[in-house]
């Protein structure tokens, strides 16, 4: 009789821990509507942006903020399509020349790589694994992928070395995705009220 019951329930709690974690499932209605969600926020960041801009390379923009977020809760599928919706449709609605698609690759790059390794990386607080994915992404996106993608699509290999390009027009660009981490981070209160994070499980102790 207990062994009945015991596989009666199992199923019911299951679904009952998915819905209280409230999981994000590839391609189901709630993790479709959050990739929607996410790729409008970024679009909204992007045309914010342009309003506070200080120099042509120097625009005030929390895009990396959402970005981040949207690739620990979608996961690296969900994270890029935020990104790449986001940059596509954001180029079209803030034009501002043509499309480089070496840009458009370098930033849905920048949603996989938030997923992954904010995913990955060993530790149980939330704190560690979104600074982690932000240097990840300043590092490999925006200073790697970025520069190269624009050095190289727009031909400024013909007068300048990479590294002279990087200096003089992306530098302040790095600043730019750092300073999205922390504004991230404060970030992370509101995430857990809205229950959207991914549940980090607690180690085993030994007995």
């Amino acid at each position: 009789m207990s062994t009945t019951q015991q596989e009666i329930a199992t199923p019911d709690s299951v679904i009952t821990k998915n819905v209280r974690h409230r999981k994000f499932i590839k391609g189901s209605t709630r993790w479709l509507t959050y990739t929607a969600l996410f790729s409008a926020l970024a679009i909204v960041m992007k045309i914010v942006g342009q309003y506070l801009t200080l120099t042509p390379s120097f625009k005030i923009t929390l895009i990396y903020t959402v970005w981040l977020i949207a690739g620990a809760v979608l996961g690296a599928v969900g994270g890029g399509a935020v990104c790449f919706i986001s940059d596509v449709l954001g180029a079209f609605i803030v034009p501002m020349g043509a499309i480089n698609p070496l840009t458009i690759v370098a930033n849905t790059l920048f949603g996989v790589i938030a997923a992954l390794v904010f995913r990955f990386t060993p530790s149980k607080h939330y704190t560690v694994k979104f600074i982690a994915s932000g240097i990840a992404c300043t590092v490999l996106c925006t200073c790697l992928l970025g520069s190269l993608a624009l050095w190289y699509g727009y031909k400024y290999y013909e007068t300048l070395t990479l590294w002279q390009y990087f200096i003089g027009k992306r530098l302040t660009q790095v600043a730019v995705a750092v300073i999205n981490i922390p504004i991230t981070l404060a970030m992370i209160p509101l995430l857990k009220r809205l229950n959207v994070l991914p549940e980090l499980k607690s180690r085993k102790r030994s007995t």
